[in-house]
């Protein structure tokens, strides 16, 4: 049993010191390290094994599975036993799609191709690599329980509890189900990648967008037809924005199974029209403005202060705000004036 599994009763203490997950994270996440070696490619499997039963269908019901039945998609005290996350939403975008080019002018050159990233497996593993045709992203939206959304919408300052498991476990758990994805197919010999447990994924300052990842899972999800991003940058979804989302890249061709809006703001009232403006209310430091919509670098400086909040208050290694995300029209569903919005 995990030191995780083990917290029903008690606190940790001194968590800036012993929350080692936390602290992992945290370090993965803006330098790289210390992630998990990348499973080995079984160079051995057959062509038969290697297709056999990895379609669309497989992916869709082996996410929902993970979600549904991993033992990990859970909260710890005080809360030990709640779900961090409700049935998830998934998209396939092809690795050739024009879109992912278009990545590299609007968020930078930084920003990875799938045929860049699995170009980088498959040297790891000495094989040849793929062509971007014969790639394929699979993009996931984990909604946030209903109990953890209400609890972050009643504050005013700070994320509450529930909102820093999830922001804790709810990374954790995603990095840790699709690494066992990952693995299952690249011992069947299917080459594939999670970008954001490489050491290729470090979160910097990037000139022209300011704090930004060599990988963008809300951007894949876009691309995916999954959602369209808000005044808050939070991607709206037909389960709203409150949620997680995740990517990775396989070496197979798997058929978009969503249209992508060509507005990337097509379920926003605000940038559709409609005053809202909801989300800049609840932002505590006024980093959501009509004129300049998100600053990155203002809602940056506020969510490196909490920290010592979650610490203090939480006892949990971990930062994170989204107050802007929760108690507004698009928490959990598409605004029903923009629906229409939707593509057929």
């Amino acid at each position: 049993m995990s030191p995780r599994r083990k917290m029903k009763t008690r606190y940790r203490r001194f968590s800036q010191f012993t929350d080692i997950g936390g602290i992992k994270s945290a370090i993965g996440e803006m330098r790289g390290l210390g992630y998990p070696k990348q499973p080995p490619l079984n160079k051995q499997a057959t062509g038969r094994e290697r297709d056999s039963g990895f379609d669309e269908q497989w992916f869709v019901e082996t996410i929902q599975g993970k979600i549904a039945t991993h033992p990990d998609n859970s909260m710890e005290y005080p809360f030990f036993g709640e779900r961090v996350f409700d049935e998830p939403l998934v998209g396939f975008v092809r690795g050739d799609d024009p879109i992912f080019q278009d990545l590299k002018r609007i968020i930078g050159p930084h920003h990875l191709t799938p045929a860049e990233i699995m170009a980088w497996q498959a040297d790891n593993n000495g094989v040849p690599a793929p062509s971007a045709a014969d790639l394929s992203v699979v993009s996931f939206v984990m909604p946030i329980t209903k109990k953890t959304k209400d609890e972050n919408a009643s504050q005013a300052d700070w994320l509450s509890e529930r909102w820093a498991q999830t922001r804790m476990h709810g990374e954790l758990f995603s990095q840790s189900f699709v690494r066992e994805i990952v693995t299952y197919l690249m011992s069947r010999g299917v080459l594939a990648v999670s970008p954001d447990v490489t050491p290729k994924m470090r979160k910097m300052r990037y000139p022209n967008v300011g704090w930004a990842s060599p990988w963008s899972h809300r951007h894949i999800a876009y691309a995916a037809g999954l959602g369209t991003f808000g005044m808050h940058d939070f991607l709206i979804t037909e389960k709203g924005c409150g949620h997680r989302v995740g990517s990775f890249v396989v070496n197979l061709r798997l058929e978009p199974n969503r249209k992508r809006p060509d507005d990337i703001h097509a379920y926003c009232l605000q940038y559709q029209g409609k005053k809202c403006m909801k989300c800049a209310a609840r932002c505590p430091v006024d980093a959501i403005t009509v004129e300049d919509a998100h600053d990155k670098e203002g809602c940056y400086q506020r969510v490196a202060k909490s920290i010592p909040h979650c610490n203090q208050n939480y006892h949990i290694f971990i930062y994170g705000c989204a107050l802007c995300a929760t108690g507004v029209p698009c928490e959990s569903h598409i605004p029903p004036a923009l629906r229409k919005n939707v593509p057929g």
